[in-house]
């Protein structure tokens, strides 16, 4: 069920290495603060002047061609849009979008640089409406931008892609309370019968795969701002539908109507692309869908790694109280919901 990503631990590289990897290849000399990562060894890097980079020292267990996807889609979002406020790659001296050596353990590993987005997690910061509704309208353009995009490692397996997801059966026996096990098995054969049976006639293309609120970046000061789209490490070719229903999930948040929030999200994403009233019900499966991964996959990583089960498993109260929300209402009131604001979907 997990993939070789999740399966290897991330094992930090030491910082001095890190800051020799920036001398030697990009000819930086900079103070390297580590950062962490859910399967890369990350580090940002301080120069004098203040400048800051995003160093990723990738997972050993991650294909060579994997790492040539992220590092090109990112210069491909770049060229098509460069409105879009992704991190952007730093070439090497030899002019490489990333590369790869042997780390002190002899594993070999991928690394690339990119820039420092601004600003603070969309989680930490007060949330809005309209906040939501420029995640879905940013979501929207960053699949028209990754439309014309293609990549030999784009059908690659990894665990958070919904396409896999009704493996999650597998870790059901883990939970222990009986109504939260039910709870999960409904909601996974809810999606076998809905979804698994019409997802390759769905439209599809490369998406991002982890629109969710530590990976979009808003100001300090303008929450409702976003400054930066970050990690694009999940990415996989998939239903389009999918991005939407991973970003539903995240803007559920912790407000008191829950369906409300994915509307505010739909309108944005409306603004930028055409929504079927038939995929509008499938984002609401696939958001309760990435809800149970949410919960199914920290679960199955503590018990791999046991020392980190506190890091793993610390939003899983949230997710069940997001969940619970949902089921106060009612499927069909919630899908209705969403439909209408489908319709609405107009400019800011």
């Amino acid at each position: 069920m997990l993939g070789a990503e999740l399966e290897t631990a991330s094992t930090p590289v030491p910082r001095d290495q890190a800051q020799r990897l920036a001398r030697d290849h990009y000819g930086l000399s900079a103070r390297a603060e580590w950062l962490w990562g859910e399967k890369d060894s990350n580090y940002r890097l301080m120069l004098e002047d203040g400048t800051a980079y995003l160093l990723k020292i990738l997972n050993p267990a991650e294909d060579p061609l994997v790492t040539s996807m992220h590092s090109m889609a990112l210069l491909h979002v770049e060229g098509v849009d460069p409105g879009i406020p992704c991190q952007r790659v730093v070439h090497t001296r030899d002019g490489a979008a990333d590369f790869r050596f042997v780390a002190g353990d002899g594993s070999e590993r991928g690394v690339r640089m990119v820039t420092f987005a601004p600003g603070v997690a969309q989680r930490t910061a007060p949330q809005s409406p309209l906040q939501r509704w420029r995640v879905g309208a940013l979501l929207g353009r960053l699949q028209k931008a990754l439309k014309s995009f293609s990549h030999e490692a784009a059908s690659h397996r990894i665990t958070w892609d919904l396409k896999h997801a009704i493996g999650m059966r597998e870790v059901l026996p883990t939970f222990a309370d009986i109504h939260q096990r039910k709870r999960l098995e409904n909601a996974i054969d809810e999606f076998e019968t809905m979804i698994v049976p019409v997802m390759d006639s769905l439209q599809a293309q490369v998406i991002h795969n982890d629109f969710n609120m530590e990976n979009i970046l808003v100001d300090t000061t303008t929450p409702d701002t976003i400054t930066g789209l970050i990690d694009f490490g999940d990415m996989v070719h998939a239903p389009t539908l999918f991005d939407l229903g991973v970003a539903a999930a995240y803007q559920i948040g912790d407000g008191p109507d829950p369906v409300e929030a994915i509307c505010d999200l739909i309108r944005g994403y409306r603004s930028e692309c055409f929504l079927s009233d038939t995929e509008v019900d499938l984002v609401y499966t696939a958001a309760v869908m990435r809800l149970v991964m949410r919960l199914c996959i920290p679960k199955w990583r503590a018990r791999l790694f046991p020392e980190h089960t506190k890091r793993f498993t610390t939003q899983s109260a949230s997710v069940w109280s997001q969940l619970t929300r949902l089921d106060a209402i009612p499927r069909t009131v919630a899908i209705e919901r969403l439909r209408a604001a489908n319709r609405q979907g107009s400019r800011e």
